[in-house]
Order: C-alpha cells, then sequence, then structure tokens
C-alpha cells in the first residue's frame, strides 16, 4: 500500500485545513496528517459564528475564525491541542478503523480512553477528542482534535453564545465535559502523541515516509485559503438567521426581528404600541441592507438624531 505521513510546520489553521484539503487529492491509500494551530476558534460546515462566537473579543485578542468543511461542533484550539486527519479511500475507509488507530496510539502511552456515542473521544469520562467527517467522490476525511496541554481557562471567553435570541437552521454545538490528556499522564508531551499516532498508523498499514510541510507557503493550498479563513466569505456563507428580542423602552414596548442573508440585514419586523408609528419605517430605513455587524451599528447610531431610534440601536448593540 501507498502510505503518507505528513507533519505540518505551519500554524495557520485555514492555511492547515487548506492543507489539509491538498492532501486529499493526491494518489494515497492511507494518509496521517498531524497539525497544531494558533489560537482560534473552528466552527462546522453549517454553524452561524454569530451565534457560536464572540466575534468581538476575538477580532480584539487575535483569535482567528475558522469555518471547516466538515459537520459538527464550534470548537476551540491553541498550541496544547494536536489535530489529526486521517484520510483514505472513500470505499474502504471507515471511521471505526480510524478510531482504532486513536485509541491505540493512546493506549501505547498508558492511556485507557473510550468512545462515546457522539464521536468523542472520553478520558476517565472527560472529552479529550471531538470528531467530524468528510466524504468526497473518491476521499473520506475524518479529522479530530486531541486536547493534550490546552488552556481549557479561556475557551468560554470565545466559544459564548449570544445574551439575544439568534433563530436559524445552523446546526448548534453541544456543550461537553472537557479535559487534557495531562490529566492522565503528566510528562505526556505534543511530540510524544505524535509519535504514539504515527506508530500506531504504521502497525495498522506499514511503513510510511514523515514528510514536514509548510502550508502557508505551498501554493496549492494558498489557492483554498479563503474558503477556510477569510473572515468576510465566513460570515456571509452563515446560514440565513433572524435576530430577535423583545424590549419595553420610555416611549413603547418593542418587539424586533432582524433577518440576515448572506451576512447582511435583508428585513426588518417591528411590532410596538409607540405612539409614534414612524419609528419602524425609520429604523428600516437606517437597517435594511447594511451589513450585520457590531461597528457598522456603532456607526449608525453615531450619526442618528432619532432619540427611539437610538434607543433601539443602544440596545441592539448592547446586546449583540
Amino acid at each position: 500500500m501507498k502510505n503518507a505521513i505528513y507533519v505540518a510546520t505551519s500554524h495557520d489553521c485555514a492555511a492547515n485545513l487548506a492543507g489539509e484539503a491538498y492532501l486529499m487529492t493526491l494518489d494515497y491509500d492511507h494518509v496521517l496528517y498531524l497539525w497544531v494551530n494558533d489560537p482560534c476558534i473552528v466552527i462546522g460546515r453549517y454553524q452561524n459564528p454569530y451565534s457560536e462566537c464572540n466575534l468581538e473579543r476575538m477580532e480584539t485578542e487575535g483569535v482567528q475564525l475558522v469555518r471547516r468543511q466538515s459537520g459538527g461542533g464550534a470548537v476551540y484550539h491553541d498550541h496544547g491541542n494536536l489535530c489529526f486527519t486521517l484520510i483514505g479511500d472513500k470505499h474502504t475507509s471507515t471511521k471505526e478503523e480510524n478510531f482504532s488507530i486513536i485509541l491505540q496510539g493512546l493506549k501505547n502511552l498508558g492511556l485507557e480512553c473510550e468512545l462515546s456515542g457522539r464521536n468523542d473521544i472520553l478520558l476517565n469520562g472527560k472529552k479529550i477528542s471531538g470528531n467530524a467527517f468528510q466524504t468526497t467522490p473518491t476521499k473520506f476525511c475524518h479529522h479530530g482534535t486531541l486536547l493534550i496541554s490546552s488552556d481549557l481557562s479561556v475557551m468560554g471567553n470565545y466559544l459564548t453564545p449570544s445574551s439575544t435570541k439568534l433563530a436559524s437552521k445552523a446546526v448548534k454545538s453541544v456543550a461537553s465535559r472537557v479535559g487534557n490528556l495531562k490529566e492522565g499522564l503528566d510528562t505526556i508531551s505534543q511530540e510524544m502523541v505524535q509519535q504514539a499516532l504515527m506508530e500506531a498508523f504504521k502497525t495498522f498499514y506499514g511503513n510510511a515516509e514523515v514528510d514536514l510541510i509548510d502550508f502557508t507557503t505551498l501554493e496549492e493550498a494558498q489557492q483554498n485559503y479563503h474558503r477556510f479563513g477569510d473572515r468576510a466569505t465566513i460570515l456571509e456563507k452563515t446560514p440565513h438567521f433572524t435576530h430577535t428580542f423583545k424590549h419595553h423602552f420610555a416611549w413603547g414596548e418593542v418587539e424586533l426581528s432582524l433577518q440576515v442573508d448572506k451576512a447582511t440585514i435583508s428585513d426588518v419586523i417591528m411590532f410596538t404600541d409607540s405612539l409614534d408609528t414612524s419609528v419602524v419605517d425609520r429604523l428600516k430605513g437606517l437597517l435594511l441592507g447594511r451589513a450585520y455587524e457590531k461597528q457598522v451599528l456603532e456607526e449608525i447610531l453615531q450619526n442618528c438624531e432619532q432619540a427611539d431610534c437610538s434607543d433601539l440601536l443602544s440596545y441592539l448593540i448592547e446586546n449583540f
């Protein structure tokens, strides 16, 4: 069999995912790909980043937003997390066999892990690995995370659902009790886990050369970078959703729904008992066709001289 092992020297998650897409085009029977990312939030193919992430804090603190092509929920990556990818023939590769490789590698380190019903791997009841899958006409791709020594304390800073109601058909993440492999083996290192996975892969499929590769400089990967890491592209591909809130202002009760398509406010639906019924049309005039971004709303508010619309915009911004 023709097998390969690739280890990314790059830590840009979007570049590494673009590299994964490139590896899926190569003529190998089995590929093991190992990669580590700078701090980022990776959302599933059909997820809504507005409801999954604290986008403002991520941008302020330099945490990258990435959308992968596989399904599943939103996850936090940093240098304490090892990503793995197993690529094989669509007709013969199975997630069961792939999980066997990962579990065997961990067992060789003395870590007795187990699968849960949601395609997660657990250590002592805590999730240390989430997994997702993608199929092309010829390949089956199984990728996942292995939390080794990740800073779990900051995860909640970026994976914080909105306090307002965002209704859509997007896939929601499911909260899990997470932990690090370090809790089971204090001396564990990323290099140890990488080596264990490589050896388990070779045991299953035979010998394979190890290639180091930088996907931030590989032209074939960079051509696809925007699919995974361009913020505007990610936001535009968010499924249609509605941002709804109810609030009592001094001038009346309001129920407001913003319809958002491709990161743009496409409709404004407002119910109110305000004596000044023109507020509905005035707010529509301010918001329709504008980008659904906090900074844009702040600019609109700054130039708004209408007290009732300013109240609405201020509340919307506070709860964005």
